[in-house]
């Protein structure tokens, strides 16, 4: 099994696109306020920007009398999920105690947290939360994947790019076939929340140079390609690989950086003992092919894309990225902000859905947008209306995705310096937009941009979802 890897756990690019994935808002323009500048975005070594923990926050100190879990025991067993929970839908922030849900892995999720923590990943099939002061992977985080394979379990010391990756369904099998290297206990079957898991200690040896990741040996590889939850020296941790039916599995993983920081497993137990999952869904974030490719977008489409793809999107990694909840999906396409959104219902600034495309015009430029109205066109016999569209408050958000963006002034459809827009009004499914947004640089970037927007929308059929 061969992967291509075009980003590494919080890597450069994992970072970019995890800021960018975001927030479908001003966090992948610059100029607006509140923007987050992807070249001022964490490093692996600062991966999140905050001070030390305040005083009442719980001690990283394990009770050493206290009698270790019995891996075996499930976990969550009383768990439900709760549709109605907060959605948390940060990316390298701080969060209060209470309940919340994620759509970040496409099959929903909710928990409970009785202490403030912090996200880091939020999205495209990674979910990550740590403790306030953590500075760098494996200190004091826990780690929720899709994965798509294991490293290659004989070689901790091969690079990861173009190896040959150790099938998903079978981590007994990986474990079985480690390294020496790597130092794990006896896998022990259990279950999360009523889905049936294996868990495991894993810890690298000190004596071994790792190579494919600095300090990194052996991983987890996310399902599309674009992270990877890596294991490193001197770490150690609890993981649990859990079905997810006919989908790629989930992986948990608890990690230290420090074994003084062991009180750590404590309290990720006890959010894990609060993880619920609802309906068992694909990774929300989609990798895209030339030909064609059907899109968890605007209630379910097939489009055929074009041989040049990797062209027009600028070797950029291309994915549809979809935020469970929130109504919207994107194609980033390049390193300058750049990129293809999708709205599925769109609401007003406060929160008002909007079913035709007049409603949409009056919002755009009551917000200061200048239209140019172009010829219309169908996308599978549905007439939609296309528009010019150029703004000089670059980055300003000028109508929501969802009811969901309404508390966060930061969230939903940013105004590009200059786009191109397709509003469709279908029978059946609403008011839906498309459009090709370039942030900057809009003679250089719009061009290619147009043109895969404008392959996506001469091919699109409406199909029921994958």
């Amino acid at each position: 099994m061969e992967k291509r890897i075009v980003g590494r756990w919080l890597g450069a690019i994992g970072i970019v696109l995890a800021l960018l994935a975001g927030c479908g808002s001003s966090d992948s323009s610059t100029g607006a306020d509140g923007d987050v500048v992807v070249d001022e975005a964490p490093t692996e070594e600062t991966a999140v920007e905050t001070t030390d923990a305040p005083p009442d926050e719980p001690a990283d100190s394990a009770d050493e009398d206290a009698p270790a879990p019995d891996p075996a025991t499930p976990i969550a067993v009383d768990s439900t999920y709760d549709p109605d929970a907060t959605p948390l839908l940060t990316w390298f922030a701080p969060f209060e105690p209470g309940t919340y849900r994620t759509g970040a892995l496409g099959t929903p999720m909710s928990f409970v947290t009785t202490e403030a923590l912090n996200t880091q990943p939020n999205g495209d099939g990674m979910f990550v939360i740590s403790d306030i002061a953590s500075r760098a992977p494996d200190d004091r985080d826990l780690v929720f994947l899709r994965v798509g394979a294991f490293s290659d379990a004989t070689a901790p010391n091969a690079p990861i790019e173009g190896a040959t990756l150790w099938p998903n369904d079978d981590f007994v099998g990986w474990l079985e076939n480690l390294d020496d290297a790597v130092i794990a206990t006896e896998p022990v079957e259990t279950s999360v929340n009523g889905l049936p898991a294996v868990r495991v200690d894993l810890r690298i040896s000190d004596d071994v140079e790792c190579g494919w990741i600095p300090g990194g040996c052996v991983g987890f590889v996310e399902n599309n390609g674009a992270d990877i939850r890596a294991l490193n020296k001197g770490a150690s941790y609890r993981a649990w690989i859990v079905e997810q039916g006919d989908e790629d599995p989930l992986a948990i993983v608890a990690g230290i950086a420090r074994d003084d920081d062991a009180a750590w497993f404590e309290r990720s137990d006890a959010v894990l003992d609060t993880i619920a999952f609802g309906n068992i869904a694909p990774n929300p974030a989609q990798w895209l092919v030339p030909g064609p490719n059907q899109l968890n977008v605007f209630g379910g489409v097939e489009v055929t894309l074009p041989d040049d793809l990797e062209e027009l999107t600028n070797g950029r990694p291309r994915f549809i990225n979809r935020w469970d909840g929130r109504g919207y999906s994107f194609i980033p396409t390049t390193d300058a902000p750049a990129v293809i959104y999708f709205a599925d219902h769109p609401h007003d600034l406060d929160g008002n859905p909007m079913s035709a495309t007049d409603e949409l015009v009056t919002a755009l430029t009551t917000a200061g947008a200048e239209l140019t109205e172009l010829d219309a066109t169908t996308i599978d016999g549905v007439a939609a209306r296309v528009f010019d569209v150029e703004t000089t408050d670059v980055g300003a958000i000028m109508f929501k995705f969802s009811e969901l963006d309404v508390a966060a002034t930061n969230l939903g459809w940013d105004a590009p310096a200059a786009g191109r827009i397709w509003a469709v009004e279908h029978p059946d499914r609403g008011l839906m937009v498309m459009s090709a947004n370039a942030f900057e640089r809009a003679d250089q970037l719009l061009p290619p941009l147009t043109a895969l927007a404008e392959a996506i929308v001469g091919s699109m059929t409406f199909v029921d979802p994958a």
